[in-house]
């Protein structure tokens, strides 16, 4: 692939890079619950998605509507941390109501967990042994997989700041092969062929390994890289689940897909 083909291929080793998965408890009994129904929350049209037409189904929180001590701690921490972020990537950390934009405000609505979130995305982000624009490409890859408006949004402007093109940012939102990017120096091609091996196959190829792995710069980078990838999985599940809106006036990055209509309680029961 480019110039980083031929050099490690030999290299290449047949080591396994899985662990075993935790076994889950069935979920038959959570089936047969009554679904919840999507409620507007306090804050009204505040609450329609931007560009989506959809209502948010969480609770905005803010010191104005009241936090608990720990939800306060949270809230603090991301508007101390985040906050720089926003500013560099050029959107805000808080709507006009005083809540958190974007997945903070579900770290606040959740604080003992969401405080654990809070702070791997932030070791994710300054802690990262993998660089920037690398580890940009992996979490655009992740924004396109899920089509995350907010994820999408946010991490656009920050893949820039850190050195991507428009065009390889662009192609990547498009979902393109590795053999149709453009836009890209050899390195980060090599670190996009690997996320986009990754995704689509749920596994890497020896070759793709290897040329990654060079790409970033050894293993701890490259273990970096995949945590990032993998918290931005949580964070995009969870702006989609939760209908996170965009800031006002933005449009919405991806085509909202149709969504089953009518959809019955009573043929979970069926399970």
């Amino acid at each position: 692939m480019m110039s980083l083909a031929g050099a490690i291929a030999s290299k290449a080793g047949s080591r396994s890079r899985l662990t075993p998965l935790p076994r889950v408890r069935s979920f038959r009994s959570a089936c047969m619950q009554p679904m919840a129904l999507p409620v507007l929350h306090r804050g009204g049209l505040r609450a329609m998605a931007a560009g989506q037409g959809l209502a948010p189904r969480l609770t905005p929180h803010s010191p104005g509507a009241g936090l608990t001590a720990e939800q306060e701690t949270v809230y603090n921490r991301v508007l101390e941390d985040r906050g720089k972020t926003a500013a560099k990537g050029g959107f805000p950390v808080t709507n006009a109501d005083g809540s958190l934009v974007g997945p903070w405000n579900a770290m606040v609505a959740s604080p003992t967990i969401g405080s654990l979130i809070e702070r791997m995305g932030s070791f994710c982000r300054h802690q990262n042994s993998c660089p920037a624009d690398l580890f940009e490409i992996g979490i655009l890859v992740v924004g396109a997989e899920w089509k995350s408006q907010f994820e999408w949004y946010a991490h656009e402007r920050l893949a820039l700041k850190a050195g991507l093109s428009p065009e390889a940012i662009e192609k990547i939102k498009q979902r393109v092969s590795p053999n149709e990017m453009s836009g890209m120096t050899s390195i980060q091609l090599a670190v996009y062929a690997y996320a986009k091996e990754l995704h689509d196959v749920k596994r890497v190829s020896d070759a793709t390994h290897a040329r990654a792995l060079q790409a970033v710069g050894g293993e701890r980078a490259l273990v970096d890289l995949v945590f990032t990838m993998g918290f931005y999985h949580q964070i995009s599940m969870m702006l989609n689940a939760f209908n996170v809106p965009l800031p006002p006036g933005e449009s919405a990055p991806f085509e909202e897909p149709d969504m089953p209509r009518n959809h019955s309680p009573a043929s979970s029961s069926k399970l």
